[in-house]
């Protein structure tokens, strides 16, 4: 074989080479979390919140805030990862429309970097332990139930696939999360009160719509110290693409209510907030754009390129055999022809001997 058929056939390998290397390495590091995410989803809505300065100055009438125009900043980035793992940032800001700042919560997660489920915290990151998904969905999401951890309950509870829709043009698996319980989450128990005044909660309850107020006998019966119980209740609704697991857009609604134990069971006093918020239009266009390019990129990596090497590979390998065959051939031909060919000259001297 000449110099340039072994470079041609060199060629080839390193081409196939390169495309094993695309689809079963640079694939599958690309295709999860990146160690720099840092995306904020922003929401908006209208949120019932108690208005503190008017239950000190006993002001029923405005004890309550209500249907108050907001919006919810939900920001996810990445700390730090180690192998499959990343620490996570989950940070959301609840905001008058004028930017007043009305509640936040802050927590840090350890998640799977492709499925997003839990994994084990890695020492010193200071991940809470929950169980499921917390954040988002996997990167290749699938028409099932899933298990959602709830920040408010701290429970995994179901997340269950509702069907297929199109947001802005891109198809999407749409999933509905419901959870209620006693509210657990450690820093919005330890911002609201273990007991009232009686006289505040009258006041609390004189505010609210007939439909929910207390029993004025069961107000009348309350001991002067009220002791407070609270149950959280968040119903989510998400719309997650159906080919690359990120959440297009989303629907929340959750509700904190305060309540009592009495002698006939437990009796609900007074919401303490009570959100409803869904994605704003400009961020959905976004996530619709970051799922197009993701898709791209991945659709590249998985197969356009791995393949297009191959092909490369093959005509590189064709181009070599045709080039040894051409040699082979301007050498004399094959065994059989060589043979003939030296009859003929036999024959020609012959006759001269």
């Amino acid at each position: 074989m000449r110099k340039s058929s072994w470079i041609l056939t060199g060629s080839a390998v390193v081409l196939v080479a390169a495309s094993a290397v695309t689809r079963f390495t640079l694939y599958p590091d690309f295709h999860r979390i990146p160690s720099d995410a840092d995306t904020t989803f922003h929401y908006r809505g209208t949120a019932s919140l108690l208005n503190a300065p008017a239950l000190q100055a006993g002001d029923s009438a405005h004890a309550f805030l209500r249907d108050l125009p907001v919006t919810l900043d939900w920001r996810v980035a990445v700390k730090d990862t180690s192998g499959e793992t990343a620490v996570v940032l989950d940070r959301a800001v609840l905001r008058s429309r004028d930017g007043k700042q009305l509640n936040a919560a802050r927590h840090t997660w350890a998640v799977d970097r492709r499925t997003l489920a839990d994994r084990p915290a890695p020492a010193g990151s200071g991940a809470e332990r929950h169980t499921g998904l917390v954040i988002s969905w996997p990167l290749e999401p699938e028409k099932r139930d899933y298990r959602f951890w709830d920040t408010g309950i701290r429970k995994a509870v179901p997340a269950r696939y509702m069907g297929q829709e199109s947001v802005e043009g891109r198809d999407a698996y749409r999933y509905a999360v419901e959870a209620t319980g006693p509210l657990a989450d450690p820093a919005t128990v330890k911002a609201l009160p273990a007991t009232l005044p009686r006289s505040a909660v009258t006041v609390l309850a004189a505010a609210l719509p007939a439909d929910r107020r207390p029993d004025e006998a069961v107000l009348a019966a309350l001991p002067e110290a009220v002791p407070l119980t609270y149950t959280s209740t968040t119903a989510r609704t998400g719309w997650v693409d159906a080919d690359t697991g990120l959440a297009l857009n989303g629907g929340l609604h959750q509700t904190v209510l305060a309540r009592t134990q009495t002698p006939d069971g437990p009796v609900t006093l007074f919401p303490v907030t009570e959100v409803t918020v869904k994605g704003a239009p400009a961020s959905v266009r976004k996530q619709v754009q970051d799922a197009s390019t993701a898709q791209r990129a991945w659709w590249w990596l998985s197969t356009g390129v791995p393949l297009g090497l191959l092909a490369a590979a093959l005509l590189v390998t064709a181009a070599a055999v045709g080039l040894a065959r051409r040699r082979v051939t301007a050498d004399g031909g094959p065994a059989g022809g060589a043979g003939a060919a030296g009859d003929e000259r036999e024959g020609a001297v012959t006759p001269a001997a």
